[in-house]
């Protein structure tokens, strides 16, 4: 391979590990902490109804056992990149590996739902710390022309974790209990954590910023978690209830607030000048309109799969894992030509795949094989591969060194807003319409089971031609976001002093 010139040089140069170039010993380690931060998400959604029965509570009681790990990983993420900005990625990863650990022990411990509860926040707290620095870490150790291949290769490592949670969860509740689907990450969170201290090697201190906004970092956390709890109990509290509009008041007030903070803060958590950068904020508004859409699928198949078609749970998540391969497979690839093709191109190219993907999932029925259910999901996969990987690179590359983690976490935490909210849109679309049906065409409701079947299925497909709207509203801010500048990195360190706030 050539020697990169020097305006293609990364942020700091180590020294390789054995003969291993260091870019690819540090994308090996953030691989492992996506890889668990992505299969927490998706393992444990199988043992919720396990879980109810365990601890003898209601489904609406056990959902808190996912829903507090997403409400504390997007409350803190963008405080988390910006820590790892300030104080270094590694102490960040150190601190997260260890925590994520130690709570997943606890977990495997609980007695009771409250213990749990305790556990899955401090799990929270470890991912976000580690989940929030990862792309910021490949693009300050990759040079430009290699970051692309990089960023893909971690987007690919978020597949295998989704594809590896259902399947796994399924095999370990078969054969063990729900609390293997704990033990079974300590191991890989204890070696995470000595890879991080003995190989990683964090940015110089000279190059880090200062200023930590407190009041910044509290207000974004109430704001984001405010909204996000909204969202996502929306359909079971109702949207009109005093808690939902309640909530939504308050993060629309703490929104206000938190602009006003951040615009007289001299180290803001968020620079809100990123955001007048079109490949910034572009690749942002993008990437949660992208799983807006793309969240109809992983709350929708299950449905469709169990409850529409008779599959077992263990044969629905291998149905569905035809998604997280192809983004496996493809997002490689995908990060290749991001370091050749210009990210509107890509990114473009894979919304339309998304869009006509989901198109195609909306013509699913109660026939169609599953060949051709594997074919659909294929496709939304490989979308989301060409799309992940260039959008990635081309909000990384449009952002200042000092605001890599930034920028990193802002990624997260756009795919967990789109998520949310695409699920409670989605989820109440097809409880409404299931509703409907069943209130129109039967006095048996759901006991009649060919029009229980016919309700869910043509539900789904409502809900993902919704969805596909949603892919495609993602489509001009990715075609007008303009050419990604990358900053040349020979000037990293004047611009790392320049941007840094006074002593």
């Amino acid at each position: 391979m050539a020697e990169a010139t020097d305006a293609d040089q990364p942020q700091f140069v180590a020294p390789p590990v054995a003969g291993i170039p260091y870019r690819f010993v540090a994308l090996a380690i953030v691989c492992l902490g996506i890889f668990l931060g992505t299969l927490d998400t998706s393992i444990i959604n199988i043992a919720l109804p396990t879980l109810a029965a365990e601890f003898d509570v209601s489904s609406g009681d056990v959902i808190w056992v996912s829903l507090i790990f997403i409400l504390v990983s997007t409350g803190l993420g963008l405080s988390m990149g910006r820590l790892g900005d300030l104080y270094g990625r590694k102490q960040l990863y150190i601190v997260g590996f260890a925590l994520f650990t130690v709570a997943a022990g606890f977990a495997a411990m609980a007695g009771s739902l409250p213990e749990l509860l305790g556990a899955r926040a401090v799990q929270a707290v470890g991912a976000s710390m580690v989940l929030a620095n990862g792309a910021a870490i490949i693009t300050a150790t990759f040079p430009v022309s290699q970051r692309g291949m990089g960023l893909g290769i971690m987007v690919a490592t978020v597949g295998a974790g989704v594809a590896t949670g259902p399947v796994l969860g399924g095999v370990l509740m078969e054969v063990l209990d729900w609390r293997a689907i704990f033990w079974v990450r300590i191991p890989f969170g204890l070696v995470g954590s000595l890879l991080v201290a003995r190989f990683l090697v964090d940015t110089p201190p000279d190059q880090r910023p200062r200023g930590l906004d407190l009041a910044g970092s509290l207000t974004l956390f109430l704001m984001l978690g405010g909204a996000v709890l909204a969202v996502n109990r929306g359909d079971a509290w109702g949207w009109d209830s005093a808690k939902v509009v309640g909530l939504f008041s308050l993060s629309a007030v703490l929104a206000v607030v938190f602009v006003w903070i951040e615009r007289r803060s001299t180290g803001p958590v968020v620079d809100l000048g990123l955001f007048r950068k079109r490949a910034f904020s572009g690749g942002i508004v993008s990437a949660i309109f992208q799983f807006f859409g793309l969240s109809a699928v992983i709350i929708l198949m299950p449905f469709y799969l169990v409850e529409a078609r008779g599959f077992s749970t263990l044969e629905a998540g291998g149905i569905m894992a035809a998604f997280p391969i192809a983004m496996l497979v493809v997002s490689p690839i995908s990060g290749l030509l991001a370091d050749r093709v210009s990210a509107p191109i890509l990114t473009t190219a894979g919304l339309l795949v998304v869009t006509g993907g989901l198109i195609f999932c909306a013509t699913l029925t109660v026939e169609t094989s599953v060949a051709g259910i594997v074919a659909r999901l294929f496709m939304v996969g490989c979308g989301t591969a060409i799309f992940s990987s260039p959008n990635t690179s081309a909000i990384m590359s449009a952002v200042p060194p000092d605001r890599l983690g930034t920028a990193s976490a802002a990624q997260t935490t756009a795919r967990t807003i789109g998520n949310a909210i695409g699920i409670a849109v989605a989820g109440a679309i097809l409880t409404s319409h299931v509703a409907s049906v069943v209130a129109r065409d039967s006095s048996a409701g759901l006991g009649d089971p060919e029009l229980a079947a016919d309700a869910i299925v043509s539900g789904v497909r409502l809900a993902l031609v919704v969805a596909a709207a949603m892919a495609a509203f993602a489509i001009p801010p990715a075609l007008l976001r303009g050419k990604s500048a990358a900053i040349p990195v020979a000037r990293d360190a004047e611009l790392a002093a320049a941007s840094a706030p006074p002593d």
